[in-house]
């Protein structure tokens, strides 16, 4: 590796330590970034097979996350929006709820969908108000409990909960019964109701390559695990060593931990498997996310795509995308059940509806249950000349990645000031 002394090492190619780089290059700071993948991305990577994009695991961006709108040009993204809304299956039939300001000629079908009483409604619009009205740092300094404890005591029907709640904000943050923290659901609330979700003309993992296309090919190396953290050296996989005056960890909380020698324990995982199959029509083809509004069966949402960004599958063809949450693999049992179910929601269509993938992905995301940590003053430098960037001092979310790496890159330039290092 390198034989002299440069100024940042980061440790990951997500897109906060994407950020992070972007940020030291723009302020003149020597810095080199390596990823132990062979494309930078973390999470966020989309395939392509057959001409048709697959995203690792099923994920949007919401278009008002401030971090986003300030780091991400969205015009060249060619963000393409779902509709505000969602189609609610219950008791074999599909109903549309969709936000009466975004969507007005929904307003009949939304009312009349049965998925909780005119007070629930009244209540969702009086929240959606208080999280509007209320700053996002605030919201973080706010009291939490798990967010299912606070929809009760908010005076939300089992009703409401239970058909849209859980499998709405379940799917967001991967646990259909909503241990996430109350901060976390009132900014998440706060996000969906500012803007919309979005995912980019050409995938997904298109958002880590536009901002790592602002930096310079020899200041990233992919392929390049890290194997030990030294005072200020780091080791490879091939045993060869480079010295930093600042290392940046920006893996996730696993990897991180690793490489910290941390004993205490991390976060526990929540996971999601995601299927993806191919269809020769567009029949069912439909721009809005599709949610499960029962306790039956395992599939909690599923989303077409290809009905919100025509690149992702040929013409003529869709694709659908089909979450279920939780520990349970990936195997050909657990395929055909979801196939089986899909063929109950869409009819035996779905017979010739063919398989393309399945993403199982075990540390989607970390525990998002109370205690959390408030990501506008969470811990970066952890130890001398060694700071974390990302989810292990954080919240896990694009805007709170994005946002980590760029105030892990302030703090490692104040570092380095006040070293007299540069």
């Amino acid at each position: 590796m390198s034989a002299g002394t440069i100024d940042v090492l980061i440790i990951g190619g997500g897109i906060s330590g994407l950020v992070c780089a972007r940020h030291l290059q723009r302020r003149g700071i020597e810095y080199l970034l390596v990823e132990g993948d062979e494309r930078v991305g973390g999470r966020i990577k989309t395939d392509l097979k057959d001409g048709f994009l697959l995203d690792h695991g099923f994920q949007v961006l919401q278009t008002a996350y401030p971090a986003a709108q300030e780091e991400l040009d969205y015009s060249a993204l060619k963000l393409q929006p779902f509709v505000s809304g969602a189609k609610i299956r219950i008791k074999d039939r599909f109903y549309t709820v969709s936000d009466p300001r975004k969507q007005p000629a929904d307003l009949f079908k939304t009312i009349m969908a049965p998925i909780g009483s005119l007070a629930d409604r009244i209540k969702l619009a009086r929240l959606s108000r208080e999280v509007m009205k209320t700053g996002a740092e605030r919201l973080f300094d706010q009291y939490e409990q798990d967010s299912l404890s606070y929809l009760r005591e908010y005076g939300f029907t089992p009703t409401m909960i239970e058909r849209f709640f859980q499998p709405f904000f379940g799917g967001t943050c991967l646990d259909y019964n909503l241990p996430a923290s109350s901060r976390v659901f009132r900014y998440l609330l706060k996000m969906f109701s500012a803007g919309v979700a979005a995912i980019p003309e050409k995938g997904m993992g298109e958002i880590p390559l536009q901002i790592a296309a602002d930096l310079p090919n020899e200041k990233i190396r992919t392929g390049t695990p890290v194997t030990e953290i030294e005072r200020g050296r780091v080791r490879f996989a091939d045993d060869s060593t480079t010295k930093a005056r600042a290392i940046v960890i920006a893996t996730d909380q696993y990897q991180a931990r690793k490489l910290l020698k941390q004993e205490s324990e991390a976060r526990p995982p929540v996971a999601e498997t995601t299927f993806y199959f191919a269809a020769n029509t567009t029949d069912e083809h439909t721009p809005y996310l599709v949610l499960n509004g029962t306790k039956q069966g395992i599939i909690n949402n599923l989303a077409f795509p290809s009905a919100v960004s025509a690149c992702y599958a040929p013409n003529g063809k869709s694709l659908i995308s089909a979450v279920v949450l939780g520990q349970q693999g990936s195997g050909d049992e657990l395929r055909d059940q979801v196939q089986q179910e899909l063929q109950d929601w869409y009819g035996p269509a779905v017979k010739d509806w063919d398989h393309l993938a399945t993403y199982y992905i075990p540390h989607a995301l970390p525990d998002q249950s109370p205690p959390t940590a408030n990501p506008f003053s969470s811990e970066i430098l952890v130890r001398d000349t060694i700071f974390v960037s990302g989810e292990l001092n954080n919240l896990p979310a694009i805007q709170w990645s994005l946002l980590s790496g760029k105030r892990t890159a302030n703090a490692v330039i104040d570092y380095l000031k006040t070293a007299h290092q540069i």
